[in-house]
């Protein structure tokens, strides 16, 4: 029990230092922070993950072409990933085939085995090469032949697997746990492998291992939803990006000049009388504007997004004063105040060791309690009380997790059954629907808060600080 909470008060320490300033990231320098996270996480949850399911291999298929949102925390989008726990405090790392560069460079990996095959440019070559190698020797097309890359996909991996005799192998399909969202993009999700790896697989290893399969998916959700201490840094880093670009933008803001859309991060304006405004009108004082910056996470595959699975993404509230005023209108500051006070009972009721829906059931009574009224729908409803804020919440796991656990009414149910491991990084998202009869009945402003936390024994703490006040523009 000291050691634990030694290990709590540490952690806190290093929160504390994640507020030191942050600094603009090279190409680089995201690189080496991104290879840090996969070691550490090879090194700290591996071994958890994979003892607690009673796992003794993990396979990870991915091919290239067939985008897997796992790639990137593993660095490649190609390749036979296998884990293997022989004992004491490492698992072994293995890669097997077609990888990028960053994996064979990155020193995360035990074992890589990768041919050496020179591409001869009149015959088949021996294993798949990046098209790019081939045409740079000269090469038009590739060679034709008898055999294809099917024939050398998983060459060496029965031997391998036979040399360590794995009781239970996990392998990246989905069996119970089902889709974590709704609609199919390229997501965080367990079934990135394909029928066709998946035979082949079976033939390569045999039938005595091939019996011994079980679904992967256990291990991927939790491997994403525990984080390490090098992610936390990185997410201080881009949080410190997100805010400094909010900072300019609201200093581009001229009251009667500025359009909306010249202000690329808006996501809503609001007149002093309710009105949104488009993006062709222009900023007026008295405007209460909400930005958003940063990218969604859940694995969304964009070129322009620096770190990889690696996504967040936050709001801020500007207001232009009106002529001889130093503060918003008292409306103005009635929402701000609700949005405070409903944060707040969320940083008081979360804990480690909760499953994300008893901390939902606590949530929604405690805010109700607070003469707030809890809604599931993110829409304002206009049937219930005129004169009470109403408040939704979504608090999915957050960077490069899958949602979940997920605090909130959306998803499947396994998302809620899961328990809020130690230092839990998730979305502080939640929405206030503020009555504004000022405006006209029925008329409410809303409010959405989406900040970056983690959940200790000690309840939330923040590796970048919250918006606290509304940004005020002279």
């Amino acid at each position: 029990m000291k050691k634990r909470r030694l290990l709590l008060a540490l952690f806190s320490i290093f929160i504390i230092f994640l507020g030191l300033k942050a600094q603009t990231l090279t190409k680089e320098e995201i690189k080496e922070m991104l290879n840090q996270i996969r070691k550490e996480k090879f090194d700290v949850i591996l071994p958890q993950i994979m003892r607690e399911h009673q796992v003794d291999m993990w396979i990870q298929v991915m091919r290239e072409g067939n985008i897997d949102p796992f790639s990137s925390n593993l660095g490649s989008d190609a390749g036979v990933f296998i884990f293997t726990d022989r004992g004491g405090d490492h698992i072994e790392r293995a890669v097997f085939g077609y990888c990028s560069d960053e994996v064979r460079n990155c020193g995360a990996y035990d074992i890589i085995v990768f041919p050496k095959i020179k591409i001869p440019l009149t015959h088949l070559p021996e294993y798949r090469f990046p098209l790019i190698e081939f045409y740079k020797m000269g090469g038009t097309e590739w060679p034709g032949g008898p055999k294809t890359e099917l024939d050398f996909r998983f060459k060496g991996i029965g031997k391998f697997v036979a040399e360590r005799d794995p009781q239970r192998i996990a392998l990246n399909y989905l069996e119970k746990l089902g889709s974590p969202v709704l609609y199919e993009e390229p997501r965080l999700r367990c079934d990135g492998i394909s029928y066709t790896d998946y035979r082949l697989l079976i033939k390569e290893i045999g039938d005595k291992y091939s019996k011994r399969i079980v679904s992967a998916e256990h291990l991927i959700t939790d491997f994403l939803s525990r984080p390490v201490k090098s992610e936390l840094v990185l997410y201080k880093k881009m949080r410190k990006m997100i805010d400094d670009s909010f900072k300019k933008d609201f200093e581009r803001i001229e009251p009667g000049v500025t359009k909306l859309k010249d202000i690329r991060s808006v996501r809503f304006v609001v007149s002093k009388n309710g009105r949104r405004k488009r993006y062709n009108d222009v900023f007026e004082r008295g405007d209460l504007i909400c930005l958003q910056g940063g990218k969604q996470s859940g694995g969304h595959v964009d070129p322009d997004w620096p770190f990889g699975n690696y996504h967040d993404v936050s709001f801020n509230y500007g207001y232009i004063l009106e002529e001889g005023k130093s503060e918003p209108p008292a409306k103005i500051k009635r929402a701000w105040a609700d949005a405070l006070k409903v944060r707040k009972i969320i940083e008081t009721n979360l804990r480690v060791g909760q499953t994300a829906g008893q901390a939902f059931e606590v949530l929604k009574e405690k805010i109700n309690e607070a003469g707030f009224i809890y809604v599931n729908r993110q829409i304002f409803d206009k049937s219930l009380d005129p004169t009470k804020t109403q408040v939704p919440l979504d608090m999915h796991a957050g960077g490069g997790g899958i949602y979940a656990p997920r605090i909130g009414p959306l998803g499947p149910d396994w998302q809620r059954a899961m328990k809020l491991p130690p230092n839990h990084h998730f979305y502080f998202e939640y929405w206030v629907y503020v009555p504004m009869p000022e405006w006209g009945e029925g008329k409410y402003l809303s409010l959405q808060f989406h900040d970056g936390a983690i959940v200790t024994d000690h309840g939330v703490e923040y590796y970048y600080p919250p918006p606290i006040k509304i940004h005020l523009i002279h």
